[in-house]
């Protein structure tokens, strides 16, 4: 063998060595792995670009904020910021999601503590209307291919008209026609602005005993007695203030709420006469059909009409969650 081709053999060899080496050597010497500990509020809270997980509850996420950083309010502050400054340059909102309202939250200045609840709830508001759109795309499929169970399904859950006599086995092709008509009316998104509004003139921005002790940010009555909160003012009330496990399932409830109850009908009606003419279903013109939302009457369209100007909650109509 001449010299040269034993160079190149010996180097072929180091090559094929250090490559073992490589892959086989921290598991044969019990190397540990890098681990990397992604604090996206911790390290780097200007960086509206930080690659963030999908997660479906934000307080089982131990890579945002901990339970006791809820109350930390600079921590808070500096989120909110990055939250509303990534929907004024329309940028996609992080899948950040509180649990609850800060129970200090009556403790900030009035301009940061509407901040702090508007970062809040945005991200909220948006994931409780994207659950509504996977439910509708769910019912459309369920049409399609039949599917006897989810019609039934969605017939109860969104009150269908005399969906107790309806015999589900025996569908005719009028019935499922009428059925899938109003359940397309029913099952669609409210206007963000509109959840915005609500929630801050019902839980008087997140400082009310009612969103404080059970997340309830809508008003929003039951007559069940273990599944509220009483009125102090009126201990032997016949209902209570429906309260729930996380702020988004008292979004989700709301939004339930709006598309199910009789009251709201007219509203309904208007938003989808809007969608199938392809314009856009803004909650200022929405607010016109939540008169029987409050004992007020009209006097509450106009208060939610001036608090979605005075805030300037339009500009979040459009705002997206980021996509994975």
């Amino acid at each position: 063998m001449s010299l040269r081709n034993y160079h190149d053999v010996l180097f072929l060899l180091i090559i094929v060595l250090l490559f073992f080496i490589g892959f086989l050597g921290p598991k044969f010497w019990k190397i540990p792995h890098p681990l990397f500990s992604f604090k996206v509020l911790q390290n780097n809270i200007s960086n509206s670009s930080v690659s963030i997980k999908k997660l479906n509850q934000f307080h089982f996420n131990n890579n945002y904020l901990s339970s006791d950083q809820y109350e930390d309010k600079k921590v808070v502050s500096q989120w909110s910021e990055l939250i509303l400054n990534n929907a004024q340059n329309n940028i996609s909102i992080p899948r950040m999601y509180f649990p609850y309202i800060p129970k200090n939250i009556s403790q900030y200045q009035i301009n940061k503590k509407k901040s702090v609840f508007t970062a809040i709830l945005l991200p909220i508001a948006l994931r409780g209307n994207e659950l509504v759109l996977e439910e509708r795309n769910v019912m459309k499929i369920a049409f399609t291919t039949n599917n006897i169970y989810q019609i039934e399904h969605f017939s109860k859950k969104y009150k269908v008209k005399n969906f107790k006599k309806i015999n589900f086995s025996s569908l005719n092709r009028l019935q499922m026609r009428t059925i899938k008509m109003e359940l397309l009316k029913k099952i669609n998104t409210i206007p963000i602005s509109i959840i915005l509004a609500q929630s801050i003139i019902e839980s008087g921005w997140g400082a009310s005993r009612f969103a404080q002790e059970g997340n309830a940010l809508f008003g929003q009555w039951t007559w069940k007695n273990d599944d509220g909160i009483k009125p102090k003012e009126n201990l032997d009330a016949n209902f209570s203030v429906k309260n729930f496990k996380s702020l988004l399932d008292s979004v989700n409830s709301y939004i339930l709420n709006l598309n199910t109850h009789p009251a709201y009908k007219e509203l309904r009606n208007f938003r989808i006469s809007q969608y199938n003419m392809g314009k856009n279903i803004t909650g200022n013109d929405t607010a016109n059909f939540l008169q029987k939302y409050a004992e007020i009457g009209y006097k509450y369209v106009v208060k939610v009409k001036e608090m979605i100007r005075e805030n300037k909650l339009s500009k979040f109509e459009n705002s997206k969650l980021i996509v994975y």
